[in-house]
């Protein structure tokens, strides 16, 4: 059987491996890794994997001889380095690796652009989940570039198709961490011109044309509990709840609320391909909406705004008839010579 070693430190590869190993969990030999502290130690746990605690002085290449693995497989990211350091020492030991890209941005920079050399931390293999993801791996010059069919959302798209009744006229807020973001990359946590709580408010002040008077705000993994707090008291009018990620499942989420609303992120295309209204409002000519959603569903400003002017449609079935399954791309790659 083959014996696999994960590491991932963010949450969104995390998740699509759970739902990866839900399903093959009996294919394979599976070795889970990550950082305490990490999101992706939390998803792990709450799914009950074993996980093995890495240490900043862990020695991976003596990890993965002792497990004698035959793939690693890593979730990317542009704040961690630790995915590098496995593609590095699997290639080293001359065992195959696959790096998991997702969500449209910063696919060079995970592997270090722009320092020199930095083509050679490429992963052998690297996966994408969707038609534009895909596009933009091939565009920026990345090599054995595979379509991986989308676990977790599959899963979030059969649980949709159980719940279409449970929908609430509400708008959902997605937060995300846009002050914080900004100071910790460029020094200035106004670097955009925004925030996410003016977002916030200024749906807050525009909930009438929605026609509806009823607002979720789901916080971001790295949010404060109380973050938003404060518009409980200052729109007192509001039917305003505040949704703890770790305990409301997103597509619980996006299937109570009819009408969703984000910055950027990953969510925004998941509400788009189940057919929800998925709106990005970003107010500012710093920043671009990277998510393939609708372009007239992009907007930098509530004023004047009609519903009619938005389009809603589901592309479920691209999602499903999307990539290669799991078992076969990692049987294929074992049987190739390193």
């Amino acid at each position: 059987m083959l014996k696999i070693a994960a590491f991932c430190n963010d949450a969104a590869p995390s998740n699509n491996l759970v739902s990866i190993v839900k399903k093959y969990e009996k294919e394979f030999t599976w070795y889970f890794f990550a950082y305490k502290n990490s999101p992706a130690f939390r998803i792990f746990q709450d799914a009950g994997l074993h996980i093995r605690e890495l240490h900043e002085k862990s020695n991976i290449e003596d990890l993965l001889k002792n497990i004698s693995a035959d793939i690693v497989i890593v979730g990317t990211s542009w704040q961690n380095r630790t995915h590098l350091e496995f593609i590095k020492k699997a290639r080293k030991l001359h065992i195959h690796s696959i790096a998991l890209l997702e969500h449209w941005v910063n696919y060079r920079e995970r592997f270090g652009y722009p320092q020199d050399g930095w083509q050679e931390n490429i992963a052998d293999f690297v996966t994408l989940n969707d038609e534009a993801g895909y596009a933009m791996a091939q565009k920026l010059g990345f090599y054995n570039v595979v379509k991986l069919r989308f676990e977790a959302l599959l899963d979030d798209i059969q649980r949709f198709q159980t719940c279409k009744n449970e929908e609430e006229n509400r708008v959902l807020f997605i937060s995300e961490p846009t002050k914080k973001v900004a100071s910790t990359t460029f020094g200035d946590e106004n670097f955009w011109g925004f925030n996410e709580f003016e977002v916030c408010e200024e749906i807050c002040k525009n909930m009438d044309k929605f026609s509806t008077s009823g607002l979720t705000v789901r916080l971001h993994p790295s949010d404060e509990a109380q973050k938003y707090d404060f518009l409980l008291q200052k729109y007192p009018n509001l039917s305003i709840e505040i949704e703890n990620p770790y305990e409301t499942p997103l597509i619980d989420s996006l299937c109570k609320n009819r009408v969703i609303i984000g910055i950027d992120g990953f969510v925004l295309f998941e509400a788009m391909v189940l057919g929800k209204l998925s709106i990005s409002l970003l107010p500012s000519s710093k920043r671009e909406c990277v998510v393939p959603i609708f372009k007239q569903n992009k907007i930098t400003t509530l004023a004047g705004l009609k519903l009619t002017d938005f389009e809603i449609r589901s592309s479920i079935d691209e999602i499903k008839s999307f990539g290669i399954d799991f078992a076969s791309m990692v049987k294929k790659i074992a049987n190739e010579k390193k």
